[in-house]
């Protein structure tokens, strides 16, 4: 049978990143190779600043210790689970890691989908690690061990030859992706920020407020629409208004509270 160890305390580095399909928001499961990747239970990892981070379950390079993929299952109502997607993003930055999952089988509400996806924390119900022999499944329920041939030809523990090599990002692209992601954030808390004190407010004043060209505005006001952050206001005439929403609001109190946005 699988078995599963617990780690304590481990200095983190940045992780590197997997050569296995990866996932999108909202995806059902991801797989992983079983023979790059071993399975912890309730891990425990210390960072650079001596604070000692928990999660759920992580997956461990069998190449490199310090490259683990971190697994939190998210619970409780919806702004308790609002609460763990954040948390579980500031524990990984904390340790310097690119790559994190929350496993829920809840149908997650629009501004939770809005939230993994401004911080980068896929939602997903199930991780997988497969082999020729048979794979485990992890989900919010538990692991789930299926085997194809026999069991007793699986191990988590493998030393064996990569496959292929590890896909390598360049530092370039990651900060350039890192600073489209916090400039596109930036644009969701100034829209927020502007319906708040304003009221309802046009693309007019959003384009004129919030230094952005026709396109950038609409692009940005549809995806709030979408995640109900905004609202089509109810004033009548002939240009449409929007207003924020509760959800909006939650959100922008978010972007304060964690001071994700600077300045």
């Amino acid at each position: 049978m699988v078995s599963f160890s617990e780690e304590t305390e481990l200095s983190v580095t940045e992780m590197g990143y997997s050569k296995s399909p990866q996932t999108s928001i909202g995806a059902d499961e991801i797989v992983y190779n079983l023979k790059d990747w071993n399975l912890k239970r309730d891990y425990t990892v210390r960072g650079d600043d001596k604070v000692v981070h928990r999660f759920d379950y992580a997956l461990v390079s069998a190449a490199n210790e310090k490259d683990i993929i971190p697994l939190n299952v998210l619970n409780g109502n919806k702004t308790e689970r609002m609460d763990q997607i954040v948390i579980l993003y500031l524990r990984t930055k904390n340790l310097s890691l690119q790559k994190r999952y929350a496993l829920s089988t809840i149908n997650i509400t629009p501004y939770e989908n809005f939230l993994s996806g401004i911080f980068s924390v896929p939602i997903v119900k199930s991780i997988v690690l497969k082999d020729s022999d048979g794979f485990l499944r992890i989900t919010p329920d538990g692991v789930n061990e299926v085997e194809k041939t026999s069991l007793s030809s699986m191990r988590l523990n493998r030393h064996e030859a990569l496959e292929q090599e590890a896909i390598a990002v360049p530092d370039e692209k990651k900060d350039n992706l890192n600073r489209r992601r916090r400039d596109h954030t930036k644009i969701i808390h100034d829209i927020l920020a502007l319906a708040k004190n304003n009221g309802e407010i046009g693309i007019t004043k959003i384009i004129y407020k919030c230094n952005l060209n026709y396109r950038s505005a609409l692009r940005a006001v549809n995806e709030l629409l979408d995640g109900k952050l905004l609202a089509i206001g109810e004033t009548q005439g002939a240009k449409q208004k929007y207003q924020i929403t509760t959800e909006g609001m939650l959100l922008l109190d978010d972007l304060k509270k964690f001071n994700f946005i600077k300045g």
